[in-house]
């Protein structure tokens, strides 16, 4: 058996086929894509993504690059087809490897393993935002709900990967905005600003991490949160700046949340 690189750009509305003596071990995503853009293999979905947090390259505008799946790779097996599953046109970029099996070999058995469970375990990404309103102020210590998690029974979302913030129609500086992250309604976080300023600051949570803002994206791989079926997973925004915050004349103060997890159905 020999491996040789893969690194390939792949576009929606192809379905592409393996020959019988060669499999792909796909490692790294990207993609231009800006909805969900989703790989399926053997007619099985795989963790959806977008270019916010898996963009083709790294770039000055975006230090992220494709993203690294891990132990969460993919498989495509010989004589196995796959398809890309999104915006027309949308293009991803597959990094990992190339095998080649020999006459009488078979697919190694921890790669049929993944190829058997990578339709249920796999990163993908979760996103929503909130808007105040158009030309309403965001009041001191005010929260606002940004997203919300409730995953089924047979589900765990693991927030273990990067989780990115913007705030649009509003000049922010260092202590102005924080993102309050919490589990069954408990702040996992300081309860009082006695010890300090409640949440993360949202400037030390770039979207994306660029040379222009901060070039390091925060992450919750050394602490992840691990968010089992019929458990909530509140993300709120807190205005900490200790004054009102205006908007521009004739738009609306908008905080957008984005984060890569682990996705497991058991």
């Amino acid at each position: 058996m020999e491996y040789f690189k893969l690194d390939k750009i792949f576009t929606t509305g192809t379905t592409y086929e393996l020959p019988a003596d060669r499999f792909y071990v796909i490692k790294a995503i990207g993609t231009d894509a800006s909805t969900d853009l989703k790989l399926v293999i053997d007619g099985v979905e795989t963790g959806a993504l977008i270019n916010d947090v898996a963009p083709l390259h790294r770039t000055s505008s975006n230090h992220l690059g494709p993203v690294p799946l891990g132990d969460l790779f993919y498989v495509v097996p010989p004589n196995k087809s796959f398809e890309l599953e999104g915006p027309s046109g949308a293009k991803a970029r597959l990094v990992g490897q190339i095998g080649r099996l020999a006459a009488g070999e078979a697919l190694p058995t921890n790669l049929a393993s993944r190829f058997a469970e990578q339709g249920k375990h796999y990163i993908t990404y979760v996103s929503d935002s909130y808007s105040l309103g158009t030309d309403v102020a965001w009041s001191a210590d005010t929260e606002y709900e940004i997203y919300s998690l409730t995953p089924k029974t047979i589900e765990t979302y693991n927030f273990n990967n990067i989780m990115m913030c913007s705030v649009s129609n509003v000049t922010v500086s260092e202590g102005d905005i924080a993102i309050r992250l919490y589990l069954d309604g408990t702040p996992l976080d300081i309860l009082t600003s006695d010890a300090g300023k409640l949440g993360i600051d949202s400037l030390s949570m770039p979207y994306p991490p660029a040379a222009t803002t901060e070039e390091i994206p925060f992450s919750l791989a050394d602490l992840p949160i691990k968010v089992e079926g019929d458990h909530t997973f509140t993300v709120k925004a807190i205005n900490t700046s200790g004054g009102d915050l205006t908007p521009a004349s004739g738009t609306s103060i908008t905080v957008k949340i984005t984060a890569l997890v682990e996705y497991l159905m058991k």
